[in-house]
């Protein structure tokens, strides 16, 4: 029963991190267009401009993809089969690659 209890809310868990991490990725993106036609409309140096926007969403990108991966890394814990652990695994390892470049080419853009 306890086990249950556990794994059910671990699966609820999951998702709930799943699901801000898709909320965050929304937003951001919704908020990162505007930015760049306001730029585009309003500023003269829109280059200088639309790289800062970039770098912004760029570190929202990386915030959502922390979510995604504590949810993934819940999943993991709660897997069975050695077939389902490296899915996962390799899931876990893609986003974590992404979320290292990505703060890469931030630090480049802050240079």
């Amino acid at each position: 029963m306890v086990y249950e209890f556990l794994t059910s809310f671990l699966d609820i868990f999951s998702l709930l991190l799943d699901i801000v991490g898709l909320l965050l990725l929304l937003f951001s993106s919704i908020l990162t267009v505007t930015r760049i036609v306001k730029a585009e409309i309003k500023t003269k140096e829109t280059f200088k401009e639309i790289e800062n926007i970039k770098r912004i969403f760029i570190q929202k990108i990386i915030f959502a993809l922390d979510f995604f991966l504590v949810a993934d890394l819940i999943k993991l814990v709660q897997v069975s089969s050695i077939t389902e652990v490296i899915s996962l695994a390799a899931i876990v390892l893609i986003r974590t690659i992404l979320s290292w470049s990505l703060s890469k080419e931030i630090h480049l853009h802050q240079e």
